[in-house]
Order: C-alpha cells, then sequence, then structure tokens
C-alpha cells in the first residue's frame, strides 16, 4: 500500500545531502571544538575523502585488464596485491569490475604508490580500498532519498520516442513494458496512444540516479484505458494489478522479447527464405539485434535445451499439461538453462542469433496446446483469477487513490516538452 506521507512531486527536487560515513564523520571530530564554532566540511569532499589533500589519478578499465596487474603498475608489489585481494573475501568480488568504470587512485605524496583505490560499481555505492597497512576494504552504501514523481507522453513516433522526450530511463520503459504488456500491444503501437506513469525515482547527493519501483501506470489508445497498479497482496508474489483486480502480469507474455518487431507470422504456406520453396511456418519471428536478451513467457520448465538441425541452439519449456513454448536460433543459453530448471515469467533463458536456418538475428517463437502448433496471437488464454472478498476492498481503497494521482498528471505532446524545456533554459540564464 501506498504510504500516506509520500508526496507527489512531478519534477525534479533540490536533496540535502547526509554525511553518514565515518571518515566525514572523523572529517567534522577534527573541526575546530570552541563553543562559538561550528563543525566546517572540508571542501571538495569525495568518496568520504578531502580531495584537496590528495593527487587524484583516474584509470579506466578496458577488456582483459587484471587488477593485480593494475596495482603493481600503481607500485604495490605481490604481497601487497595478496593482502587486497584477501581483504575483499566475503566483501566484494573483484571479478565483478566492469569494463569502462573508473578505478580512482589517491596518494597523499607525490610520487608514491598510491594510499587508497575507490571504485564505484553503481551510483548507489562506492567501495575503498586502503592499500598500505593496515590493508582494508569498504563497501559504502550512499545514502538515497526517494521521491514519488510522475510523467506522461504521447505518442508522435513511438512509445520509446515519447519516453525519451520526457527523460525517462531503460530501466523504467522495461518496468512499464513488463506490467502492461499483457494489456497493450507494445507492437502495434499507434500515433495518439497515451501514457502516464507515477513512480519512485532516487537521488544520491541532489541528483537522479535510477528509478526503483513503478506505482501506477496508465496506458490510453482509442478511448480505452488498461491501467497496472502496484498492490502488495498478503501471501501472494503477484504485486500488479489492473483496474478489476486481476494481475497485470498475465499467465502468458505476448512476447519472448521486450523490443522487436514482428518479422514473419504463423503461416501454413509461406515462402522459406533459404529452402526456397513453400513450408508451414507454425511460430511467430521476432526480429531483434544479436545477443536481446530471449524471455520465457510465462513460468514453467525446462524440457529440452540443445543444438539440433534447422532449429539451431533452442530451448523448450513444458508450461503446464495444455501449453508448451518454444524458441529458436539463439545465439546461446542464459546461466543455468539445461533439462529440469525451472524458470519465472519474465526470466532470460537466451540470446538471440541465427544459428540453424535464419537469414539473420531473431527468435522464432513457437506455442504449443495439447500437443499442436498454434498461433499464440490468436488464442483466448486463460486469465488469471481476481482478487475478492475483503482483500478486494482493500485494493479498490488503494486503485482509488492512485487514479487520482494519475488524473493529476497532464498529457504533454513533443512540442510542449520542448517549450516547457526552453522557457526553463532561459530562466535559468537570467538567474544572477
Amino acid at each position: 500500500m501506498l504510504a500516506t506521507s509520500i508526496v507527489l512531486g512531478i519534477g525534479v527536487f533540490a536533496a540535502t545531502v547526509q554525511f553518514s560515513n565515518t571518515r566525514q564523520a572523523a572529517a567534522l571530530a577534527m573541526a575546530d571544538p570552541s563553543l562559538d564554532a561550528l563543525p566546517v566540511v572540508p571542501e571538495n569532499m569525495r568518496w568520504g575523502f578531502a580531495l584537496g589533500e590528495f593527487h587524484l589519478l583516474e584509470d579506466e578499465l578496458k577488456r582483459g585488464d587484471v587488477l593485480g596487474e593494475i596495482l603493481m603498475q600503481h607500485g604495490l608489489d605481490y604481497p601487497q596485491v595478496h593482502q587486497i585481494v584477501e581483504q575483499c573475501k566475503g566483501k566484494f568480488n573483484i571479478n565483478s569490475m566492469r569494463v569502462g568504470r573508473k578505478l580512482n587512485f589517491l596518494t597523499k605524496q607525490a610520487g608514491q604508490s598510491p594510499d587508497f583505490m575507490v571504485y564505484e560499481p553503481s551510483p548507489y555505492e562506492y567501495v575503498v580500498f586502503q592499500l598500505k597497512e593496515p590493508y582494508k576494504v569498504e563497501v559504502v552504501k550512499r545514502d538515497v532519498v526517494i521521491d514519488t514523481v510522475a510523467a506522461s507522453g504521447v505518442l508522435e513516433t513511438s512509445f520509446w520516442q515519447a519516453l525519451m522526450d520526457n527523460g525517462l530511463n531503460d530501466q523504467l520503459a522495461d518496468g512499464m513494458i513488463d506490467i502492461l504488456a499483457s494489456s497493450v500491444d507494445f507492437y502495434h503501437q499507434k500515433q495518439g496512444d497515451r501514457f502516464k506513469v507515477v513512480f519512485e525515482q532516487h537521488y544520491v547527493e541532489g541528483e537522479p540516479v535510477g528509478t526503483g519501483k513503478i506505482i501506477a501506470a496508465l496506458y490510453e489508445r482509442e478511448g480505452k484505458e488498461y491501467y497496472a497498479f502496484n498492490f502488495e497482496k498478503p501471501g501472494e508474489k503477484t504485486n500488479y494489478f489492473d483496474y478489476d483486480g486481476r494481475p497485470a502480469r498475465k499467465a502468458f507474455l505476448k512476447s519472448p522479447l521486450r523490443y522487436s518487431r514482428i518479422s514473419s507470422r504463423y503461416n501454413l504456406r509461406r515462402l522459406h527464405p533459404i529452402l526456397g520453396y513453400h513450408k508451414a511456418h507454425l511460430g511467430t519471428d521476432y526480429a531483434a539485434p544479436h545477443g536481446t536478451p530471449i524471455m520465457a513467457v510465462a513460468e514453467g520448465t525446462v524440457v529440452e535445451a540443445a543444438r539440433k538441425g534447422g532449429n539451431g541452439i533452442y530451448v523448450k519449456i513444458r508450461h503446464d499439461g495444455t501449453y508448451q513454448t518454444q524458441y529458436l536460433h539463439m545465439s546461446g543459453f542464459a546461466k543455468g538453462i539445461r533439462p529440469g530448471t525451472r524458470v519465472a515469467q519474465g526470466q532470460t533463458i537466451g540470446y538471440v542469433g541465427s544459428t540453424g536456418l535464419a537469414t539473420g538475428p531473431h527468435v522464432c517463437f513457437r506455442f504449443w496446446k495439447n500437443g499442436r502448433e498454434v498461433d499464440h496471437l490468436r488464442l483466448n488464454l486463460p486469465q488469471p483469477e481476481p482478487i475478492k472478498g475483503a482483500v478486494l476492498e482493500e485494493f479498490k481503497i488503494v486503485r482509488d487513490g492512485l487514479i487520482q494521482m494519475l488524473n493529476a498528471v497532464e498529457y504533454r505532446t513533443h512540442e510542449q516538452i520542448a517549450e516547457d524545456t526552453a522557457e526553463e533554459e532561459t530562466f535559468n540564464k537570467a538567474e544572477p
């Protein structure tokens, strides 16, 4: 349920920075202790260090880099590197360091080996490596301020463009598609479609760094409204429901890919692009870039994960006694996918490729009902049971409050967003 203390704020607010880690506290403690003097925070604080007291050198991680070799290039010897690695155990996985991120070396005296190294896995935390005795590794969680914000958009070209116009990120786009995909066909977007979304925005040191859960979403097409509301149902994993209290995530997703296009439909007399003769195409092809994650459209058990003939690399999943699905032409399996593996709806099971008889990267998605391959786009698949009884009444209270929040959000076109942005820039330039 939505806490009553949360206030809907549309736009960015300035968060108050809280200094909580031990090094910052120590810096405050060393300030002038006289009764008439307030503690002074050292200027240019970062990662808990007053950077004015250090020489800072940045090193970007490249493919093939080995941390031990990098540390020795900065003046550490093998026993020191060994000590650092030992200190990481149970605290930080060195193998999780990603190409493109920076290693920040802090040195007190120029020409000496660095005293500290700082690595930022994400905006939410950083890791401090003390490179001299006593060797230490500390993972520091940053203070996160969570605000509830809203956005809207009108499709003039695509859903994706409308999201970008609002400065919304991939994470939020994925979330909206996830909770609305069972109701909204995102593969047939129409000019004039509209959406509203209320979600949690995370701020670190006053800057937006990521999004949290979606609280409510609305997608409108040709006057018909499709809702998804966040509601924690006691004893259930399902936490998004439509207007009537049915799980927003239906038993089966409409597609095994988030972003793609249908390149070939189920067709009993399709001209095969490679074999050159008419051959029944008993699946639906979704074209997407090589390596795009492929999702299980429903929970179930993997019955086949193999490479075979024209299918290439593929996975087949049994969902119940009635339905099975198959995913062909993969470039590879996701980690842990093998016969007998239990998978959840939306879980990545492999990646788009062009193995087997394929002219380009895509996934051929096949759907079985009672042992017979069928066109899943024409099926009336089973609907999940709605919330009932007292829980339904509780849901309606939450739903109606969230609808009021959505109603308070105005739709904005691309032109209106551009005008508002220009006005804001003009105002900022005019400020002294």
